[in-house]
């Protein structure tokens, strides 16, 4: 697989369908993540878990401004989106 360095040393998938499976993998990630703060009984390891889950909403935001900028993807939403009634 060929890859695109970035910054801080992380090597980034060239290929722009691999970089949207990487940033489906990061968000689904990062929602298990989320769960499993929610179930932790021990309150470092929830910090540990929420932090670890930011860090792949974070990772997965680079890569969609990325891809956004390629024209593979819609930049993220200014606002969340409201369920409708």
């Amino acid at each position: 697989m060929t890859s695109v360095r970035q910054g801080a040393g992380m090597a980034r998938p060239a290929d722009p369908s691999a970089q949207l499976r990487r940033m489906a993998l990061l968000l689904e990630t990062a929602a298990v993540l989320d769960l499993r703060a929610q179930r932790a009984a021990d309150p470092l390891q929830v910090t540990v878990l929420r932090r670890r889950a930011e860090q792949r909403r974070q990772e997965a935001a680079g890569l969609r401004e990325h891809l956004a900028a390629c024209g593979m993807a819609l930049p993220p939403r200014s606002r969340p989106l409201t369920p409708a009634p």
